[in-house]
Parts: structure tokens; C-alpha cells; sequence
């Protein structure tokens, strides 16, 4: 996105490539804050996430934010009184580092942000802006499908059509809170149409089974 687009407070998916420009992979984190965000930033390469704007250099078109998340890894700093419990030397200080779970074992999420510094600003993204999917992959995945389907009858094809509809549908849920599950959905929509476009193929021209070779779409490029 362009830096005059952009509002502070605002909340944008962040599209971060497969590799992470020099400055970002280079620079050297001061705290254990800055730690964990280029740990996670390397962790989301080719991926998305949801970014909440706090700070905005017009000058080098970078952002700041935070991304809002879970996790069950806490710290607690003792106090002096349990300090004297545990009858630790009174010299210094002590931090309990570790993960929280409930009386039966189960662990506790907790609300967490990550904060991010100096990411580029055409990283970001409307949230409402759809994941595409490439033509290529796209091309991909029906061929997938019609290898599945050679020598399937008409039933079989019209049970294994059903069956990517419901796959999709379970899919299109899970993409609501995943970026990731959304760019599945995607594969799943173009599998369901090329199951339901043999399924139509095979009525209107009365095809025992299906064989790629006597279908028009299969024998011509894709566009």
C-alpha cells in the first residue's frame, strides 16, 4: 500500500514475501521483544498475518504495529516475600519462566500481542482484499482432478463433486481466522468447479466413464 493510505490504528494483513530484504534480515535485535518479532517474521516468509498500524516513517515508507495472538508462556517476577518462602538469597532478583495450565494438566491461552518494527509498507494489504490464486496452480489442481477422475463413472463423479463441496465449505470456515486456510480454500473452489463441470460433461453426453481424451477442456490448454 501507499504510506498516505495508510491510518494509524487501522488493522491490514501484512503479505510478507519468501525472502526478507537485507535491512530487516541483517539488523540485530536489542531486547527479547525485538527477539521474538524477527523470530516470528521469519517464521510468517510466504505467509499473512493482521497488523494493527501504531507508527508510520513517511521517510523510508516503513510501519509499526502489533499483531494480536495467544500463548500459554508466561513470566512471573517474585516478590520479596516469596522470595523469603522459597528461602532464596536475598541478593537478587527472580523471574518463574514457563507455561500455565489449569488443575487438570490443560493449558491456559492467554491474550498476547508480537510488536513489529520497520516493516515495509507495501507489505500491507486491505483485510478485505481476497487471496488469489496463481493461473498456473490454478491449472494445476484441475488436471489433479481429472486424473482422479479417469474411469470414474457418472455416480462416482457426482458423489467425489459432493464430497469437494463439502470440503470446501469446512475450508471456507476455517479461512475466516487463517490466512493460510484461505488460500486453500481457493484450491478447494477450483476442485470443486472441475468435479462439477465432469459430473455436467458426462450427463450431457452420456459417458460411461470418464476419459480425459474425449473431453474438450482437457485436451486444450487451459487459459
Amino acid at each position: 500500500m501507499r504510506v498516505p493510505d495508510i491510518r494509524i490504528g487501522e488493522t491490514y494483513q501484512v503479505k510478507v514475501p519468501q525472502r526478507l530484504p537485507a535491512p530487516l534480515r541483517r539488523r540485530l535485535p536489542r531486547t527479547r521483544t525485538e527477539l521474538a518479532a524477527d523470530m516470528q517474521l521469519h517464521l510468517r516468509r510466504g505467509d499473512r498475518f493482521n497488523l494493527t498500524i501504531t507508527d508510520i516513517s513517511t521517510d523510508d515508507a516503513t510501519v509499526d504495529g502489533f499483531e494480536a495472538t495467544t500463548t500459554n508462556h508466561v513470566s512471573l517476577r517474585l516478590t520479596e516475600e516469596q522470595t523469603t518462602l522459597l528461602d532464596l538469597p536475598d541478593t537478587t532478583e527472580y523471574e518463574i519462566d514457563g507455561f500455565i495450565t489449569d488443575s487438570d494438566g490443560q493449558e491456559v491461552t492467554l491474550p498476547a500481542t508480537v510488536t513489529y518494527t520497520s516493516l515495509p509498507a507495501a507489505w500491507l494489504r486491505p483485510l478485505e482484499e481476497p487471496i488469489p490464486i496463481a493461473p498456473s496452480t490454478a491449472r494445476f489442481y484441475r488436471a489433479r482432478v481429472r486424473t482422479r477422475a479417469t474411469g470414474m463413472t457418472a455416480e462416482d463423479i457426482a458423489h467425489a463433486s459432493d464430497e469437494a463441496q463439502e470440503h470446501q465449505r469446512d475450508v471456507a470456515g476455517r479461512a475466516l481466522d487463517s490466512y493460510r486456510a484461505e488460500q486453500w480454500l481457493r484450491v478447494a473452489e477450483v476442485e470443486h468447479r472441475e468435479w462439477c463441470r465432469i459430473s455436467a460433461l458426462m450427463t450431457q453426453t452420456g459417458m460411461e466413464t470418464y476419459a480425459p481424451g474425449s473431453d474438450p477442456e482437457a485436451t486444450t490448454t487451459d487459459p
